[in-house]
């Protein structure tokens, strides 16, 4: 269940894991300078459950009583595939077993689920009108009172700007040619990886339709993204474009962070008053 918005998506801050400093040569490497901005599974289920319970507290003050799934940090982490399909298909034993297919399943939406089921009244109290706010937008205010306004919009803006991006630069486009090189001479004709996957041989829509020639064929889009050093030469000119809006955008940053870690403490706060609260 996702009650929360994307932006409050996110009981430590986020800290990255380093970067390898002598290039990329598997997807466990693929950390970027803006992951240490993002949040983790664990955090995200903080953030999702206090936003639940001010949702629930919320309805309770209109004479409502719901209860709405709690948020799992594992679960999210199940669906979560990080950065290893940020430039395609680049984990060599998820393309041997799901091909171009996602190697976890999508994120389902427990929140239509779980709410659909409500009775009209309730579901008006819930999502609210443009005249009148409903609990779940009031919920996602009071968890942001007091925290420092963040720009978080234009921080998924400029993590899509840097991948496409980089993907014009002078390296990755070199590469992309001995890509191309490296699948023609494994049998498969493309112009580029975005051709690959998006072959209408594949039925992406339908997840339990992966045949054998798109496991093999995604295997050797993977095996040919390492050997050409696609992935590598993408990865250093997507690094290198964030490092530089870090750097020249300090204040932005700073209050990304800032407003991260203040709606993280009171998310813990709200969960720990709510958790005696139970026990008294």
């Amino acid at each position: 269940m996702v009650l929360a918005t994307a932006a409050a998506c996110g009981v430590e801050e986020p800290v990255a894991p380093p970067a390898p400093t002598k290039g990329v040569t598997s997807v466990s490497h693929l950390v970027l300078p803006f992951d240490a901005y993002k949040t983790t599974p664990e955090q995200r289920a903080v953030l999702g459950n206090a936003h639940n319970r001010l949702v629930v507290r919320c309805m309770r003050k209109q004479g409502i009583t719901i209860d709405p799934p709690a948020e799992s940090a594992a679960a999210i982490a199940a669906v979560d595939p990080g950065n290893s399909r940020r430039y395609g298909v680049t984990d060599p034993d998820a393309a041997k077993r799901h091909g171009y297919h996602l190697a976890r399943p999508p994120s389902p939406d427990t929140t239509g689920a779980w709410a659909g089921k409500l009775p009209k009244h309730t579901r008006h109290r819930l999502y609210g009108t443009a005249a009148d706010r409903g609990c779940l937008d009031r919920a996602t205010l009071a968890l942001d009172e007091g925290a420092r306004k963040a720009d978080w919009p234009w921080l998924a803006l400029q993590d899509s700007l840097t991948l496409e991006q980089a993907a014009k630069h002078p390296t990755v486009t070199a590469a992309v040619k001995r890509w191309q090189s490296c699948m023609s001479q494994a049998g498969h004709s493309y112009p580029a990886p975005e051709a690959a996957i998006a072959d209408s041989r594949w039925n992406l829509d339908e997840p339990t339709a992966v045949t054998e020639e798109e496991r093999q064929t995604a295997t050797a889009d993977t095996t040919c993204k390492w050997a050409s050093g696609l992935v590598a030469a993408w990865y250093a000119a997507d690094a290198d474009l964030q490092n530089a809006l870090i750097r020249d955008n300090p204040d932005r940053f700073a209050a990304l962070r800032q407003n991260l870690r203040q709606r993280l403490a009171r998310a813990s706060r709200l969960l720990s008053e709510d958790e005696r609260r139970q026990v008294s």
